[in-house]
């Protein structure tokens, strides 16, 4: 699956359809930078061709406040306000065609038919918070 898409009537990423992947060993988990943020603004997203919000996330006082562009519409803003999100942080600098500069991807897990569903952390855990 090269593309994410969300397909009701496909279920693209139902879960007898997605294949393994190959072994990358630990070593390549634990090269990611995957932490807990805040999200602290959202706005829409117009330009992209699929239904898209930029998300504003506060990854406490190391990372600090970066952008990202997430299709995750089937959560309205004010979900999203305030939630607790984890993101992969150093996958690099991603420039969107409308020139927005997306610097994390928030994580989630996806539904059969391509919705994603946000990772959700326990309550307190701090802004900067390293995932493993």
């Amino acid at each position: 699956m090269s593309q994410h898409e969300i397909d009701p009537t496909g279920e693209p990423y139902h879960p007898e359809k997605i294949d393994r992947k190959e072994y990358v060993g630990a070593a390549a988990y634990f090269e990611l930078d995957l932490r807990a943020g805040v999200v602290i603004e959202v706005e829409e997203f117009p330009e992209m061709r699929k239904p898209s919000y930029k998300i504003h996330v506060d990854f406490g006082p190391v990372m600090g406040k970066l952008w990202s562009s997430a299709q995750i519409t089937n959560y309205s803003r004010a979900q999203l306000m305030g939630r607790t999100v984890v993101g992969a942080l150093n996958l690099g600098d991603k420039t969107l065609p409308s020139g927005f500069v997306s610097q994390f991807l928030v994580l989630g897990a996806i539904d059969p038919d391509g919705t994603v569903r946000l990772l959700e952390l326990p309550e307190g855990v701090l802004p900067g918070s390293m995932v493993a």
